[in-house]
C-alpha cells in the first residue's frame, strides 16, 4: 500500500502472515526456492510499517523479520478487527453477499451457500471466526480501507496494481490454484462501489474503472 500527500511518501506493506512464517522456507518444502525469493523480495522492499493480517503467532514473526535484518516497524490486525473495520469504513459486513450468486453454475451456487452456511454456524460459537475468501476482501482493498482510516474523508486515494482477473496466478507462473468461486471479488466489488461514494478515489487499473473513476495527475 502507498500512502501519499503533498508532503510525504509513506510505504505500508499489508501482508498475510504466511509469506512470513519460516515454515514454508524449511528444507524439502514444496516450492521453497520460491518462498525463499518472496521473502527476500519482502525484506528487501524496506517499508515504513508492516500491517500482518493476523494478530497469531506475531511475535515470532517480528523476531524471524528481525534476524532477517528488518528494523521497520510490524502490527498485526486480527480477523474480528478487519471485519469492523471493513464494516465501519465501507458499511460492507461480511460475509459479503451480492446478487452476483444468482449468475453462478448450479454446482458453485452449492458450494458458495455451503461455505456462506459454514460461517454462520462458526460464528454462533465463536462470533470472531474469519468467513470464507469468497465473501471478504483481499489485502490490496484492506490496504485502501486501512488508508482511508488513517487519512480520513478530505485525502484522495489512487488504487494501482489491483484487479479482479488472473486471481489464482503467481509471479513464478506454474503455482496455479483452482478455485470454483473467484477469491474476494463479488465482495471487493461491492466494497469498492460504497467506498466510490463515500471517498475520493481513482485508480490506473482498466479493470476498475467500471466502478472508481480513472485516475488523471493533471
Amino acid at each position: 500500500m502507498r500512502i501519499r500527500s503533498a508532503d510525504f511518501l509513506c510505504v505500508i506493506s499489508v501482508l498475510n502472515p504466511d509469506v512470513i512464517h519460516p515454515k514454508d522456507r524449511k528444507e524439502g518444502v514444496p516450492d521453497r526456492e520460491l518462498n525463499v525469493r518472496q521473502f527476500e523480495m519482502i525484506i528487501a522492499s524496506r517499508p515504513d510499517r508492516m500491517i500482518l493480517t493476523r494478530t497469531t503467532s506475531i511475535e515470532l514473526l517480528k523476531d524471524v523479520l528481525g534476524k532477517a535484518g528488518f528494523s521497520s516497524p510490524v502490527t498485526g490486525i486480527s480477523a474480528y478487527e478487519r471485519r469492523m473495520l471493513v464494516a465501519r469504513i465501507s458499511g460492507c459486513y461480511d460475509p459479503i453477499v451480492t446478487s452476483d450468486f444468482f449468475g453462478l453454475p448450479y454446482k458453485a451456487k452449492i458450494r458458495y451457500a455451503g461455505s456462506l452456511m459454514s460461517t454462520f454456524l462458526k460464528r454462533l460459537l465463536n462470533n470472531r471466526q474469519d468467513c470464507g475468501a469468497a465473501f471478504r476482501p483481499s489485502t490490496g482493498i484492506l490496504s485502501l480501507v486501512l488508508a482511508i482510516d488513517e487519512y480520513g474523508q478530505d485525502a484522495d486515494y489512487v488504487l494501482c496494481g489491483i484487479g479482479f482477473n488472473k486471481r489464482s496466478e503467481y509471479f513464478d507462473g506454474s503455482n496455479t490454484r483452482k478455485r470454483i468461486l473467484p477469491s474476494h471479488v463479488f465482495a471487493e466489488v461491492k466494497i469498492l462501489r460504497n467506498l466510490a461514494r463515500r471517498y475520493k478515489l481513482s485508480t490506473t487499473e482498466p479493470e476498475l474503472m467500471p466502478f472508481i473513476p480513472h485516475y488523471s495527475d493533471s
